[in-house]
């Protein structure tokens, strides 16, 4: 039987959530200027009070909520990463990963390419931007170990940079994601190809281009039709 303090840690647990639930479903409706603390509170069915006595201000709402969207695509690409035997495996295996990812988080991603619009110019502070950079510093996709453990296994080409690689791999990867999460419907409409079908000549393209064995066999098959529309 919980005791009185683990229940109304219980409950503070749950209250938070749901404000964040709240908070996360108001974001991807609106646009974020147009969005309160108010508009949260009531959405969440408590006042603004309450509010406040789990969260100081609307930054830090968005900066708890940015860092779960972060956490959750790197971990479904990282834990497949680690099945993988040599770098290359394991590049290839994360890249799979983003390919999941795709289907199964776009709210996470579009939230992060909402992120990325809104403070696009400059973070809110300088306190922000160092919390948010320690936030996913050491807890992030994990491009770079596995790049360097295959320069060093020899299944992937040792002549790149690998924390620029990692950096090439870690943006390339991110803003595809967004841009089909947001406009992929749009993509599709505009120009006949399936945005899935553009994440996934994405992965292999990543995934092949730096190994020393590359497989070009990956690339071939029924490609979409493209259809132009005028």
């Amino acid at each position: 039987m919980k005791n009185w303090n683990e229940e109304i840690e219980e409950i503070r647990v749950k209250r938070k959530e749901y404000i964040l639930q709240s908070a996360k479903k108001l974001l991807l409706e609106k646009d974020w200027n147009e969005v309160t603390i108010g508009n949260i509170a009531a959405e969440a069915g408590i006042s603004r009070v309450t509010l406040y006595k789990y969260f100081n201000s609307m930054q830090d709402i968005i900066f708890e909520l940015q860092v779960r969207s972060l956490r959750e695509i790197a971990t479904q690409m990282n834990r497949l990463g680690q099945k993988g035997s040599t770098g290359a495996e394991r590049l290839s295996l994360m890249m799979q990963g983003m390919l999941e990812v795709y289907r199964d988080q776009k709210e996470q991603i579009r939230f992060v390419a909402m992120f990325d619009h809104h403070y696009r110019f400059t973070f809110p502070s300088e306190e922000f931007r160092l919390n948010y950079k320690a936030a996913i510093q050491h807890d992030f996709i994990d491009f770079r170990s596995a790049i360097r453990e295959g320069m060093q296994d020899g299944s992937l080409r040792a002549e790149f940079d690998p924390d620029l690689l990692a950096e090439m791999f870690t943006h390339s990867v991110l803003s595809l994601l967004s841009r089909m999460a947001v406009r992929g419907h749009l993509i599709q409409k505009q120009w006949g190809l399936e945005p899935e079908e553009v994440v996934r000549y994405l992965t292999l393209f990543l995934s092949e281009f730096t190994k020393t064995s590359p497989n070009p066999e990956l690339f071939k098959g029924a490609r979409p039709q493209v259809v132009h529309d005028d």
